[in-house]
C-alpha cells in the first residue's frame, strides 16, 4: 500500500485498535480533525475504511466509528521446516481464510521454490495476495532478500525472496522464523496493545522474538534472540552442540526426549509419553520437566531482568508442557528476577503449527504498509 507516513499511522492505528470514533483516533495521534479528514478520506473512498453506526442518541460525525475492511487484502505466509512447507492466506486483520502443508522434495532450493510457488496458488485460488512473507529458522531478515545461513536446510547465501518473488509475479519478504510469530503476537495475538515484550518458543528449538518501544528487534545481520545456550548449570546435560548444561539441552523438546529414553531406559519414547508420564506423577519424568521449568523461569527471568518488558508471551509446539511444571517455573522466575524489579507477567499462547506461517503472512502485511 503506498501510504504517507501520516496515513499509514492512522491506518495502523484503526487496524490494531478500531474501530475508533475520529475524535479517538486525532487524539491518540495528536491529530487536528480537517488533518484527519483529509488522511481518512482516501481510505474511505477506497474501502480500506468504514463508517460503523456509533452509539444511538449521540450526535455529530466525529463520533462515528471507522474500522478497516479487513478484506480488502490478502496475504501469504509461508513456514519452512526441514521436511515440509506451511502455507496460509490471510486477511488484513491475519485471520486465516485458506492453509495446506506440503511435503519438500529434498532441500534443492529450485525444487523449495517451486513448492512454495505452488502453495501459494493453492491458497490464492485464482485471487493473488499481495505480497508472500517466507518464514524459516535460521539467519534471515525483513531487511535482506537473502538467507544467509538455514542449518535445517543447508543453505547459505541463497537470495530467496528473489526467487519467490520470480516465481510468484509477487513481493516477497523474508523473516526469521520466531521474529515472524513475535511480529504477529505483537500485533494479533497475546501482546496485542503492549510496547515492550518478549516472545519465548518452545519446541524443537528455543527461541526469542523481541520488541521495545513497538519496534521488533532484528539485530546486526539479523541475529538476535539467541537464547539457547545461555548458560543454566555447567554441571548439567548437553545438547547436541556440545553445550553441558545449557538452556537447550533442559528445555529443548529433542533434549528432554533424550533425557527421558536414557533415564527411563525406554528408547522409542516420545515428548508427549514422557509428558504424560510426568503429569501422573512418575518420578524421574516429573525430575526432568521440573529442571525443564527451572531452567525456562531463569530464562524468562534473564530476558526480563535486561528489557523490563510488559509482559512475556511463552509458545511453540511444547508449551503445553508448562502445565506440569509451572510450580518449578514460577519459583525460578521469583528467584532470578531482579530485586528491584515487579514481577512480570506471563501468558502461555496456545500454538499451532499453522502460527508460524501466519507470522509470515503478518511480516508480508507490514512490509507491504512499510511499517518496521
Amino acid at each position: 500500500m503506498n501510504l504517507s507516513p501520516a496515513a499509514r499511522a492512522v491506518f495502523v492505528e484503526l487496524l490494531l485498535h478500531g474501530p475508533l470514533s475520529r475524535a479517538e483516533v486525532a487524539r491518540r495521534l495528536d491529530l487536528s480533525p480537517s488533518v484527519l479528514t483529509k488522511l481518512t478520506r482516501p481510505l474511505l473512498q477506497s474501502g480500506y475504511l468504514v463508517e460503523e453506526p456509533g452509539p444511538a442518541g449521540v450526535p455529530g460525525r466525529p463520533s462515528v466509528p471507522l474500522r478497516v475492511d479487513h478484506s480488502r487484502r490478502a496475504y501469504a505466509g509461508i513456514k519452512l521446516t526441514d521436511s515440509e512447507l506451511f502455507a496460509v492466506r490471510t486477511d488484513l486483520g491475519a485471520t486465516v481464510t485458506a492453509e495446506v502443508r506440503m511435503p519438500l522434495d529434498g532441500h534443492d532450493v529450485a525444487r523449495v521454490v517451486d513448492r512454495i510457488a505452488a502453495a501459494v496458488a493453492f491458497v490464492s485460488a485464482g485471487d493473488p495476495p499481495a505480497a508472500v512473507g517466507v518464514s524459516l529458522a535460521g539467519t534471515a531478515s525483513r531487511t535482506d532478500a537473502v538467507v544467509h545461513h538455514s542449518p535445517f536446510l543447508g543453505w547459505h547465501d541463497v537470495p530467496l525472496a528473489a526467487l519467490v518473488s520470480a516465481a510468484t509475479g509477487l513481493p516477497a519478504v523474508l523473516e526469521n522464523d520466531v521474529r515472524a510469530l513475535t511480529a504477529a503476537v505483537h500485533w494479533f495475538g497475546a501482546a496485542a496493545g503492549h510496547r515492550t515484550f518478549a516472545l519465548v518458543t518452545v519446541g524443537e528449538g528455543l527461541g526469542c522474538g523481541i520488541v521495545v518501544d513497538d519496534r521488533l528487534v532484528a539485530g546486526t545481520a539479523g541475529v538476535s534472540g539467541q537464547i539457547g545456550h545461555l548458560a543454566i548449570d555447567g554441571r548439567g546435560p548437553i545438547c547436541e552442540r556440545g553445550h553441558r548444561g545449557c538452556a537447550r539441552a533442559y528445555v529443548a523438546a529433542p533434549s528432554i526426549r533424550r533425557s527421558a529414553r536414557a533415564a527411563l531406559d525406554r528408547p522409542r519414547l516420545t515428548f508427549d509419553q514422557a509428558l504424560d508420564l510426568a503429569r501422573s506423577g512418575d518420578p524421574v519424568a516429573r525430575r526432568i520437566f521440573d529442571e525443564a521449568g527451572l531452567a525456562l523461569g531463569r530464562i524468562v527471568a534473564t530476558i526480563a531482568n535486561l528489557i523490563g518488558p510488559e509482559v512475556v508471551v511463552l509458545s511453540g509446539e511444547t508449551v503445553h508442557m508448562h502445565a506440569v511444571c509451572e510450580a518449578a517455573f514460577e519459583a525460578a522466575l521469583a528467584e532470578h528476577t531482579h530485586w528491584t524489579s515487579e514481577p512480570v507477567e506471563v501468558r502461555v499462547q496456545p500454538f499451532a503449527f499453522t502460527e508460524w506461517a501466519r507470522g509470515a503472512a503478518v511480516v508480508a502485511l507490514r512490509h507491504d504498509l512499510g511499517v518496521p
